[in-house]
Formats: C-alpha cells, structure tokens, sequence
C-alpha cells in the first residue's frame, strides 16, 4: 500500500487561485466603468438640460429644479428663434469660415510639414521651430495688431479677415510633420524614381497616408473656427456677417427668454456633433500616431 505525496490534480490547486483572479478583475472593470459612466453623465447632463429647456415653453422653463422631460414639448422656441433673427445667416457665415478655413489650414499644414519632413534646405530646423515658438504666444497679443493690418487692408467685416489670419496653424504643421516622420518613404522614392515630380508625390502617395493625422486636424481646426468668440467679434461690425457664437452672444428674442437662446445653442453645436462622431476613430488614431513620435 502507497500513498501519494502530491495532490491528484495539479489544476485543482490552481482553481481557486484563478477564480479569485477573475473575480477581482470582474470587480475591478465594475468600478472602473461605473466610474467612467459617472463622469459621462456629469458631462452629457448640461447638454439634456438644454434641450429639455429649448423644448418648454411659458413658465415651465423657469422651474427650478429642470422639468427634464418638457410636459408637452413644443418646436415653437425653434420656430420663433428662426423667424426673428439672424441665426441663418450666422449659421451659414460659420459654416462658410470652418469649412473654407479647414481646408485651407489643412493644405498649409500638410504642404509646409512635407517639406519640413522631407525635404533639405537651408535652416530648415531653425524655421521649424521657429514656427513652434509661435505656440507659446497667446493669442490675444497679436489681436490688435492683426486688426491694425486689416484695417490697412480694408478687410474688417469680410469674409477675409475671417478666414485669412487663422489658416497657417503651426501645431497642425507640427502635428502633421510628426505623424508623417513615421511613414516609410519607400513609395515616395520608388515615384521619384519613376520620374514624378515633388507635388505630385505629396498629392497622390503622401496625402492618402496621412488621413488620420488630416482628420486630426479638420476636426480641431473646424472647432476651433466654429467656436471662435472674441476674434469674430473684433472684426466684424455687421449683424450680417457675425458668426454663430458671436450672433449668439447679441441674440434680442422677442420675449427675452432663456428657451429661445437654448434653442439657438442647441443648433449651434450640432455640426460639431456631425464632425466629431464622423472622424472620431481617425481622429482617435491620428492623435495616438502623432503624438509619441519625436
């Protein structure tokens, strides 16, 4: 007769062990969403509060605390808001200023951190980060003096003193030279081998590479334009050619009410929306590809 000296099973050892393990990390991931989802509700909750508002009407929008569902709701702060004021014409200036505005910082950036990254010449690293200590200046101190130019241009309340200014971004040259410094170059120098000129290697091989970083920047660049107060606001001087925040910030209801300014905010933020739910995985990407690349 023998006995034996060492558990039947080695995995039955291993068993609660690796239980235990699993329940921790369960737990774990538990907190950590209930936490997550916590911080979203605090963030998305303003933004119910002011659609729930826009959607009331008369002495209900006053209640404290909010009626967060409208009893009934109602269109008409949309309606009136659309009828007796400017907002559409806000609504198009912005949406003419972040488009055009995008597009343009986007062929700045992408042209001037192609040769940045790919090309030599002459003090190009001290032009480089010449154009990186623009980013430690505020921008409030150049305001007076750019407006002081336009003056002299005769631009104040066009579309040019709107767009111009704001299309050399010297964080979208330097985010866009960073991704594109972790691109290989061998199409490029198979194309230039086959006899393709500089502008047409960015165009054709470098541009379809760098779509992340390019929705990286569409995406802050038309933000950044689409939300843009105080400089608006110093170069234009008609109703008609304000854009949304600054028409926004002078809105004159007819009642004087917070619905009605609700309902304006309220359309205000959906092209952001649109923009950053359609390039958020690129944007996502882009800023992960970028960011860590020296």
């Amino acid at each position: 007769m023998s006995t034996s000296r060492f558990p039947s099973s080695p995995l039955a050892v291993g068993k609660p062990t690796s239980g235990a393990h699993l329940m921790r990390k369960v737990m774990g991931r538990t907190v950590l969403y209930l936490f997550l989802l916590a911080i979203a509700l605090v963030m998305v909750l303003p933004f119910i509060a002011m659609i729930s508002v826009s959607l009331q009407q008369g002495r209900g929008a006053a209640i404290y605390p909010i009626q967060w569902i409208p009893s009934p709701p109602t269109l008409a702060n949309y309606a009136s808001i659309l009828t007796h004021s400017n907002i559409a014409r806000w609504f198009l200036n912005s949406l003419i200023v972040a488009g055009v505005g995008t597009a343009l910082s986007i062929f700045t950036a992408t042209t001037a951190a192609y040769a940045f990254a790919r090309m030599d010449f002459p003090l190009r690293s001290v032009l480089f980060w010449s154009f990186i200590a623009m980013l430690m200046i505020p921008s409030q101190v150049t305001l007076i003096p750019e407006y002081l130019l336009l003056a002299r241009l005769g631009w104040i309340n066009t579309y040019q003193a709107l767009l111009l200014p704001g299309v050399t971004s010297a964080f979208g040259i330097f985010l866009i030279r960073q991704y594109l410094q972790g691109v290989p170059r061998d199409f490029e120098e198979a194309a230039r081998i086959d006899g393709a000129s500089e502008f047409q290697i960015y165009a054709r091989i470098v541009l379809p590479m760098l779509t992340p970083a390019i929705a990286t920047l569409g995406t802050l660049q038309f933000l950044n334009y689409w939300n843009d107060f105080l400089y608006p606001l110093i170069v234009t001087t008609s109703s008609q050619m304000r854009t949304l925040p600054v028409g926004l910030a002078t809105l004159q209801t007819p009642t004087g009410g917070l619905p009605e300014t609700l309902a304006g905010t309220s359309i205000a933020i959906l092209p952001t929306v649109i923009v950053f739910l359609s390039l958020q995985r690129y944007f996502i990407r882009g800023i992960a590809l970028s960011g860590l690349k020296g």
